[in-house]
């Protein structure tokens, strides 16, 4: 018979947060997983370190035949923890969650910072852009963060300084109930230079929070010109909405001509990063103007071909190819090999790019294709007739690559 695993929070690693509930669960267990900061809550009891999570996971259906098994983790179980990915790789385990008191619960005590509103974002053991850090701060009264020493209070006060948000209050509490605890309050400014302790959590306080808008919607009138090709603007109303856009998105728009879509989207992505990669001369000089005409700070102009350039940039969260240069095979070769699943755009023209498109994406996840067709009035002496131009079909999809599942190891600290 498999025993039923469980899964309690161990709070802060002082005694007095844990509470009797997982105590009582833990003690009827015959062995407990626990990182050496939580070992010693347990004197007389088993207790083994947790070890690798992911040989922890391999090992644990075939323990759970032989012995019961409790696991610790800091905070609360059900937070950026370890319950979602049990769940997730063993849906047919039986699972009893002991919940406990999380760091960001201490913060927030600590403070008087109530939680109703606030959001919760996890900077821990994965990459964050400023952006993302100032994105969410500047949509919600109060934010929390995981923080790590790698991504702790120094980058949310950079990302702060950056994106104009110097007026909101950040909190900062490490080694939260220990003898050693610290409690930080002020300005992103006021931060400095100190370096990011290896165990706290922070807030955020924006006194003037507000949903960003969405103001990426421009005419063709808007942008300069020349003989580049440029997206017209119901199509390109189009593609953005198909990009899935979020303010703090990666984006590429391969072949960016004019720029006219690479423009919308760092106007649509004001956290976000939009690199836009074009390789011939006259495109390069109008997508510069454009760029500085209509104060795309977040937009970066990647000259050369872009099979050529991809492998320097940052993983993206959307592309959009416009053109290719004859180079489409190669270039979807190269996004398939990311392994983050990725949104994907392409807009062909020609019959050839349609039927290349048709056979290379066949059996991606989420394939729609769309034909756009835009038809203008014109006058003809005293008729007006429908003039349109050639029509456009649009390959929406996601790429195969599995999205990057990081296990936060916060609860091993």
């Amino acid at each position: 018979m498999r025993h039923k695993l469980i899964l309690a929070g161990g709070g802060s690693g002082n005694s007095d947060y844990l509470l009797p509930a997982a105590r009582k669960k833990l003690e009827e267990t015959d062995c407990i997983l626990a990182s050496p900061r939580f070992a010693a809550l347990f004197p007389g009891q088993k207790v083994q370190p947790m070890g690798k999570i992911s040989q922890l996971l391999e090992q644990l259906p075939e323990r759970l035949e032989r012995e019961r098994i409790g696991i610790v983790v800091s905070g609360d179980p059900l937070l950026y923890s370890l319950c979602r990915t049990i769940q997730n790789r063993f849906p047919e385990l039986e699972l009893e969650i002991v919940p406990g008191v999380g760091s960001l619960q201490l913060l927030g005590a600590a403070f008087g910072l109530t939680m109703e509103r606030a959001a919760v974002f996890s900077m821990h053991g994965r990459d964050c852009t400023s952006g993302s850090l100032a994105g969410q701060a500047a949509q919600h009264p109060l934010t929390f963060f995981f923080c790590s020493a790698k991504n702790g209070p120094a980058e949310l006060a950079a990302a702060m300084e950056t994106y104009h948000l110097s007026h909101v209050t950040m909190y900062v509490g490490a080694d939260l109930t220990s003898p050693s605890q610290v409690l930080w309050q002020g300005t992103p400014a006021q931060w400095g230079d100190r370096e990011n302790p290896s165990l706290c959590v922070a807030a955020i306080r924006n006194p003037s929070p507000g949903i960003l808008p969405g103001n990426g919607l421009l005419p063709d009138s808007a942008f300069l010109r020349n003989q580049s090709p440029m997206t017209k603007e119901e199509i390109r109303a189009v593609i953005l909405s198909k990009l899935r856009l979020r303010p703090d998105s990666i984006v590429w728009d391969i072949g960016a001509g004019t720029g006219s879509v690479s423009v919308a989207c760092a106007r649509f992505c004001p956290f976000g990063q939009v690199y836009a990669l074009e390789y011939k001369a006259a495109a390069l000089e109008i997508l510069e103007q454009n760029k500085a005409l209509l104060g795309a700070e977040n937009l970066t102009v990647v000259p050369g071909r872009a099979e050529e350039q991809l492998a320097a940039l940052p993983v993206p969260d959307c592309v959009f190819i416009g053109g290719s240069g004859g180079a489409m095979e190669t270039i979807l070769q190269q996004l398939r090999r990311i392994p983050k699943r990725i949104r994907l755009v392409i807009s062909a023209v020609t019959l050839e790019t349609q039927a290349l498109l048709s056979a290379c994406l066949k059996g991606m996840p989420g394939l729609e294709i769309i034909q756009l067709t835009v038809h203008y009035g014109k006058t003809i002496g005293s008729y007006h007739v429908l003039d349109g131009g050639h029509p456009v079909l649009l390959f929406c999809c996601e790429t195969e690559g599995q999205e990057t599942k990081c296990v936060q190891e916060h609860f091993m600290q």
